[in-house]
């Protein structure tokens, strides 16, 4: 089963934030779907898409966006047949593991799942590198009684077997505590416990046992029972009839003939989209990362670690910078001397006026090499040498006593004036040719701003600012899209995709391997990724990692090019968004950019509460929770600095709840926002 690179790639679906690593699970089962598709097809086995799985093939096609593992049916007397040739025909990584084949298998369901952590390159390969198990869940589907009373003592024995199990859970070692309500269980169901074994797992069998009690009565509503007896759900055995095969990403899928029922009878409304729920966490391998980095001695699989020093910003200086500066000495010099002159000290000033004038003709000469003939803040420039030059001959006639020379001369005689005051006013003069040189300078040394995209498809969130940039008469704007890199699930990067023919044509592109960075040192640096090293499917050249762009420019931002559904942090809806806000939240690119432009001020607090969390622990950080005695001593000796108030302070100035350009010009949060954010960044420089 072929599946286009793309089909990995983090995105926003219904405005919902999927990440790579979700992505990866769903190729992984994917996978596996494809090898019980085999056997159902080679046995004839009918099965069906069920639940979020039958939702989402329904709805688009694909995966509903914030599911997180692959549902299926089928009938009970089916799913017989399949345990039965499941363990000669599954490949030798995967297993099925259920109450009949796993003497320690107390779940739900059955499932499908890898029984090896694919790290061989080839299985690692087929099940598209993603690191952790992977599974298809199996839901049996039993007959419910026709008659209510038989079906309500049945729930009653579910639920005192529940109960046993509720108090058995986590406590195995300790059967001699309920032993008396154990002998009760075994002469209500007729069954013999064995006390060496797990308790917990006999009792599933028992369950299961009355789960099937009344399969073959030819009733005519099915349910898969643990679900039944939680809210209900039971289908009417007419929607199983028949098949329907439709498109599943790159899988032709079967679902049921009634599956509009179906759905309706288990999601009531099914169209509306409902992000909450499920029926286990989010997502399911949250709790393996943990473990698999515990085994193999490492962090976790590109789980970025605040450091202190990633919100460290040393000055740079960039051309720009050093010509303002320069003027700023010019300036203040050229009314240093004429003071100096005034106060009787006219040697000193005719030592120093060649120095400033060395300057003034040195400031010249960079911007002509640098930006080019015929700019006005040169020609100011060269009329400042020249008064320049006109007080030091006035100053060295006056101090050698030669008084020929008809102008000073003339002067002297008629108006009685000294030598120095003559030269003070000239200097004088000199420093009024550069009133206007800051005015000039911002033309002909524009704020230098670099864009560097690494994706057409994304232009959109950064085309309007470009448009609005480029009107400026004090920017220079320069587009430069990046190559990027598919990456392995080791971490290796293979092949290179560059996109720069792909954009708008009437856009000029600059091309990124000519550009010295360390030589241009553009004032501002925009990114359209904030994930370094971090995302486990792509990656943009290491060069244009955040915490080495930091490197070239005063202000680094960072703009999604992405927007999402708002999130609230406290809403039960928004818990797996929150979640997946870990994945472009707590990056690198977020703390080492000056500044990052999200779509809302609502997001902006959503971003904040999730670092927030991220640096007290609470959310996966060097290597674990604030609970984890390790993880506290991570955290201490990274923060020992600076406390986490004083952190959280650095990170409330660098998020900008302004907009984002793809929200168009809607009112509060769109282009019109982004653009005025952005001017006062520029307004700092």
């Amino acid at each position: 089963m072929e599946l286009k690179r793309e089909f990995f790639y983090e995105e926003v679906r219904d405005g919902f934030y999927i990440p790579s690593i979700m992505k990866r699970a769903w190729g992984a089962g994917l996978t596996i779907l494809s090898e019980v598709d085999r056997i159902c097809r080679k046995y004839e086995i009918p099965y069906y898409a069920g639940y979020g799985t039958l939702l989402g093939a329904v709805r688009s096609a694909s995966f509903i966006p914030w599911d997180d593992d692959i549902d299926l049916m089928m009938l009970r007397s089916d799913y017989n047949r399949f345990l039965s040739v499941a363990e000669k025909e599954l490949p030798e990584e995967l297993a099925l593991d259920s109450l009949e084949t796993n003497p320690d298998f107390w779940g739900m369901n059955p499932l499908v799942r890898s029984a090896v952590l694919c790290f061989h390159p080839k299985l690692f390969s087929k099940y598209r590198e993603f690191p952790y198990h992977a599974f298809v869940d199996i839901f049996p589907l039993d007959e419910l009684a026709e008659d209510p009373e038989e079906e309500r003592q049945r729930e009653n024995k579910v639920h005192l077997l529940f109960q046993m199990m509720k108090k058995v859970e986590g406590r195995e070692g300790e059967p001699e505590k309920w032993e008396e309500e154990l002998k009760q269980i075994e002469k209500l169901f007729s069954v013999q416990l064995d006390r060496r074994r797990s308790i917990l797992t006999q009792l599933s069998g028992v369950m299961d046992r009355v789960y099937q009690e009344f399969n073959g009565r030819g009733g005519n509503t099915l349910t898969f029972m643990p679900l039944y007896m939680m809210r209900k759900d039971r289908y009417p055995r007419a929607v199983f009839k028949k098949r329907k095969w439709v498109p599943f990403c790159n899988l032709s899928l079967p679902i049921p003939g009634g599956y509009d029922r179906l759905l309706h009878c288990t999601y009531g409304d099914y169209h509306k989209k409902v992000k909450a729920g499920g029926e286990h966490d989010y997502p399911y391998f949250k709790e393996k990362e943990q473990e698999l980095a515990e085994m193999l001695g490492r962090e976790r699989f590109f789980s970025y670690a605040f450091k202190q020093e990633d919100l460290e910003r040393l000055k740079v200086q960039s051309f720009r910078d050093l010509t303002f500066l320069t003027a700023d000495y010019l300036l203040e010099k050229s009314k240093s001397l004429a003071e100096q002159i005034q106060r009787g000290n006219a040697s000193l000033a005719l030592s120093e006026l060649p120095l400033l004038q060395e300057t003034a003709i040195s400031l010249g000469t960079a911007i002509e090499q640098k930006k080019g003939k015929g700019k006005e803040s040169v020609s100011i420039l060269e009329r400042y040498c020249e008064a320049l030059y006109e007080a030091y001959l006035t100053l060295q006639e006056g101090l050698s006593g030669d008084a020929s020379g008809e102008l000073v001369a003339e002067q002297l005689a008629t108006e009685q004036v000294a030598v120095e005051q003559i030269a003070a006013d000239q200097l004088i003069k000199a420093g009024n040719c550069l009133k206007d040189l800051k005015e000039a300078l911002e033309r002909d040394c524009k704020r230098q701003v670099v864009f560097l995209p690494h994706s057409a498809k994304h232009f959109a969130s950064l085309r309007p600012l470009i448009d609005a940039l480029q009107e400026r008469e004090d920017t220079e704007v320069k587009l430069m899209p990046i190559p990027y890199f598919d990456r392995m699930g080791d971490g290796s990067l293979t092949e290179m995709h560059y996109e720069g023919e792909n954009f708008p044509k009437e856009y000029p592109i600059t091309d990124y391997r000519s550009y010295n960075f360390a030589a241009e040192l553009p004032d501002c640096i925009v990114m359209n990724s904030p994930y370094d090293a971090f995302n486990p499917v792509w990656s943009v050249d290491p060069f244009f990692y955040s915490d080495k762009l930091k490197q070239y420019t005063n202000k680094l931002v960072y703009i999604p090019d992405f927007v999402t559904d708002e999130i609230d942090p406290q809403a039960e809806e928004d818990g797996k968004a929150f979640y997946n806000m870990r994945y472009y939240v707590t990056v690198p690119g977020v703390f080492h950019a000056d500044y990052t432009i999200v779509q809302s001020e609502g997001m902006r607090e959503a971003y904040l509460e999730k670092i927030s969390r991220f640096l007290e622990g609470e959310e996966e950080n060097l290597e674990g929770k604030a609970e984890n005695g390790d993880s506290l001593q991570r955290k201490d000796a990274c923060l020992k600095e600076r406390s986490i108030d004083e952190l959280m302070q650095m990170m409330q100035q660098k998020i900008l709840g302004a907009g984002s350009c793809l929200l168009g010009e809607k009112e509060g949060q769109g282009t019109k926002e982004v653009i005025e954010a952005f001017r006062k960044i520029l307004e700092e420089l």
